[in-house]
């Protein structure tokens, strides 16, 4: 049934008044602590098909049958896929241990929102929840629903027998025999996911204080749960999409978990139609991953939302923390325009990046602080310094890459915020596959040519390690080859610190023809150097990027910004001095691993 074209839009806006102030935080003498898991990208790796085409693959260390996706896969990949589903179990026992009793998922919980994927979220979530007293909220990312609707899915990378992969589709149409076929796979929709995690945010508590979305009308003094409750469906919760007529539905929702803060979860998922006018299909929809600069145009009806929420909060007294799939400022501290002429636009998915106009339309719909993820980056962020209408952000970093880390923020009184980064660096049964692993290589070793992935990947020691390790791998194996000027990259990834020094102590008039002996050293001895690593360590991680490297190396490219490294023209030396400006950037941020929010003047400081 469609239930797009029955259902119809319930746009009705209540009224606002003037209510009378609430107590504060800081009066009540209460702190409200809330932890950011990002990017969780679950998928359960024990889990069943229901299929006799294809079971699993039997992991030799405790007789189980594995549903994992091959390394491979995992090293050309921008996320693991089997390892960060002990990683979030480590996070959540690190959290049940530091008493920490609420939890925002901002999006990518699963990996394409999969029936099996979905259900074992939901397992976890409701054992901590019970056991545990945890709360959970949850916004949509673009790989949950990856279609409003939902539709036929097919994986062709699980991991088989003896270490050769295995396709998995949801539907037998066209499909060879070798492929096993199980509903399991298929992407679930809004309704289907949504109404399974209900009881983690997508409808209200009977703890919350306070809940609502925005298509029911704001009635803050006479809340009722169970009213609230009843109208909170997603099935009712729908917009119109301008271009096809049809009903979308909308997962944002407001809630008030403790006294004085107020969470607002956006949606801020973007589908276009792409199947023929007046023939409905509900399968012929395809998602984006660029965020609120569409999200800002086809989604007018929850920035006037917004607008309206910051200033109820303002009324009483609250103090509103968004937190969205979706970042809401530059993540490369300013550094993005000049990455864009550098690499190209539609490279290291820098069209993923806000607009500047997009940002200030929602620092002046009321956003000040908003947490984010999708980007797999530790990163914090300001728009609109000295102006009017500023706001935070703050990329929590993805538990399926590096750096593999949460964050805390403590609002310690309506004044004062503190966000902590903790860093997974131990995580129980990381290495469970690994002699699985090893199967593969040595099947790939046997049946492919030239060299498979690295097999020092499994020498890691803990998941921190494990996750730089799949970086480097994902360095080599992919991103040289799909984000860089060819001799840029060779000459980034081989030039050594020492030449690098010598390089930039060198005149500017000699800099190019010393540049060009290096690039023909580095090609003739295949010279493996440490920038190109630590480009990424400190782009993805920010200050726990940072940390993984050396202090001497730290300091000098900290200090690149204060050389001389204007350029111009497209040599290969004015590539290097563009890419040095942007790693200068990158080096010289907000802080963000441990810092606070001042929150009258949104001034951010590192916590000592």
């Amino acid at each position: 049934m469609n239930y797009s074209k029955l259902i119809p839009a319930l746009l009705s806006v209540g009224m606002m008044y003037s209510w009378p102030q609430v107590p504060l935080l800081a009066q009540s003498g209460l702190e409200a602590k809330v932890a950011f898991l990002a990017d969780i990208h679950l998928q359960d790796v024990y889990g069943d098909f229901q299929s006799d085409d294809f079971k699993g693959v039997i992991n030799p260390r405790n007789g189980k049958l594995a549903t994992i996706r091959s390394m491979e896969s995992q090293l050309n990949s921008t996320r693991l896929f089997n390892e960060n589903y002990f990683a979030l179990l480590a996070a959540l026992e690190d959290l049940r241990k530091r008493g920490i009793k609420l939890v925002a998922l901002p999006g990518d919980y699963t990996d394409d929102g999969q029936p099996m994927n979905i259900l074992a979220l939901k397992k976890i979530l409701q054992e901590y929840s019970d056991q545990h007293g945890m709360r959970f909220f949850i916004t949509t990312g673009n790989h949950d629903p990856v279609s409003p609707f939902g539709g036929p899915d097919r994986k062709s990378d699980f991991l088989g027998e003896n270490g050769q992969k295995q396709a998995v589709s949801s539907e037998s149409k066209n499909e060879a025999s070798e492929v096993a076929i199980s509903t399991q796979v298929k992407n679930w929709g809004y309704f289907e996911i949504c109404e399974e995690l209900k009881g983690f945010g997508f409808s209200p508590g009977a703890q919350d204080i306070f809940w609502t979305h925005p298509f029911m009308p704001f009635d803050y003094e006479g809340y009722d749960f169970e009213k609230v409750s009843a109208g909170s469906s997603i099935r009712t919760r729908l917009f119109p999409d301008p271009k096809s007529g049809w009903m979308l539905p909308d997962a944002s929702y407001l809630v008030e978990p403790v006294e004085g803060l107020w969470l607002l979860a956006i949606d801020g998922n973007v589908y276009t139609f792409s199947g023929e006018a007046d023939q409905p299909d509900s399968t012929a929809w395809n998602g984006s991953g660029i965020g609120f600069n569409l999200a800002s145009k086809t989604k007018q009806h929850q920035l006037d939302w917004i607008k309206k929420i910051s200033k109820e909060a303002e009324k009483r007294g609250k103090t509103l923390v968004s937190f969205s799939h979706y970042p809401l400022t530059d993540f490369h501290e300013g550094a993005s325009s000049e990455m864009k002429k550098l690499f190209g636009v539609s490279k290291f998915q820098l069209n993923r990046v806000p607009d500047k106009e997009v940002s200030q339309r929602y620092a002046a719909a009321g956003i000040q602080v908003h947490f984010a993820g999708h980007m797999h980056i530790n990163d914090t962020g300001k728009h609109g310094e000295n102006q009017n209408a500023e706001l935070v952000n703050i990329q929590v970093p993805s538990l399926a890459a590096f750096p593999p880390a949460y964050k805390i923020m403590n609002l310690e009184s309506d004044k004062s915020m503190v966000v902590q980064t903790h860093l997974l660096q131990k995580v129980d049964r990381f290495d469970e596959f690994f002699d699985l692993y090893k199967m593969e290589h040595q099947w790939l070793s046997q049946k492919t040519e030239g060299n498979p992935w690295n097999l020092k990947v499994l020498d890691a020691n803990d998941y921190v390690e494990f996750t730089q390790l799949h970086l480097k791998e994902l360095i080599r194996l992919r991103f040289l080859k799909s984000d860089w000027p060819i001799d840029l990259g060779i000459l980034v990834n081989g030039i050594s610190q020492t030449q690098l020094e010598e390089w930039i102590e060198t005149p500017k008039a000699f800099r190019g023809e010393l540049l060009n002996a290096f690039l023909k050293f580095i090609k003739s001895t295949n010279q493996k150097g440490e920038l190109m690593e630590d480009f990424y360590f400190i782009k993805n991680g920010g200050d726990l990027g940072s940390s993984q490297i050396p202090q001497d190396r730290m300091e000098l490219y900290r200090g690149l910004g204060k050389k001389n490294l204007k350029s111009e023209g497209g040599s290969l030396s004015a590539q290097f001095s563009d890419f040095l400006r942007i790693l200068s950037k990158l080096c010289n941020g907000f802080p963000s691993d441990d810092f606070f929010i001042n929150l009258p003047d949104l001034s951010v400081g590192k916590v000592d």
